[in-house]
């Protein structure tokens, strides 16, 4: 098996040290874009990205199958390795993004119980989109195991897989977003338009470092 602690040690030397560390959790349905924002969030800020897509794909090419039981057993080995990853940035102090939907209290309160009592400052963003955008932007989607962009520290590769639009409402309906827009620090409103939501990320992260290196 890939060892990721690893891969880890071999990564985090690149992390800016910021004083409190900073750790980014990012709320959003698929396809809205969560993923290329915390690419622009690691390379622009130089903090970790650790992604539950990255695993999960890993294991799916290994996988024989593609069965509902084998979902659920590659899910509880996700669950398991990246509680790891992130226990071990957070014991070092390293600033992350985290590529995982944090889309209802109980989700962000797993990830808090880990960063409570500890000196991580903590930022959150939401993104708004539209189903329809995220549908098509799924559908187009190109899964490449071999791209990599190596401005982004840590979980660099293009591991989004394409999906069907009847997974994308299950999917939306198992991981419904019920956090209120007044919960986040950033909140980003997706549009078709490329441009604008270049513009507003560069505007996130432009707020965020003023944060942190006032």
């Amino acid at each position: 098996m890939k060892k990721f602690i690893d891969e880890m040690e071999r990564e985090v030397s690149r992390v800016k040290e910021y004083i409190p560390p900073i750790a980014i959790l990012i709320t959003a349905d698929a396809g809205a874009g969560k993923f290329e924002l915390a690419r622009k969030l690691s390379k622009d800020l130089s903090i970790y990205l650790i992604s539950n897509d990255y695993v999960r794909n890993y294991f799916y090419q290994l996988a024989e199958n593609t069965s509902e039981d084998t979902r659920l057993d590659i899910q509880d080995m996700v669950q398991e390795i990246n509680e790891d990853r992130s226990k071990y940035l957070i014991s070092h102090r390293i600033s992350f993004v985290f590529d995982q939907n944090v889309h209802n209290i109980e989700c962000y309160e797993k990830i808090n119980k880990k960063l409570y009592n500890t000196p991580f400052r903590q930022f959150k963003i939401r993104i708004h989109s539209d189903d329809q955008h995220n549908i098509k932007a799924i559908h187009d989607r190109v899964m490449d195991y071999d791209r990599k962009e190596d401005d982004v520290i840590g979980d660099n590769v293009f591991y989004a897989s394409s999906f069907s639009e009847e997974v994308y409402w299950q999917i939306k309906k198992r991981k419904e977003i019920t956090l209120d827009d007044g919960w986040f620090d950033f909140v980003i409103n997706r549009t078709d338009d490329n441009e604008k939501f270049e513009k507003d990320m560069d505007d996130v992260v432009k707020k965020i470092k003023k944060y942190v290196e006032s």
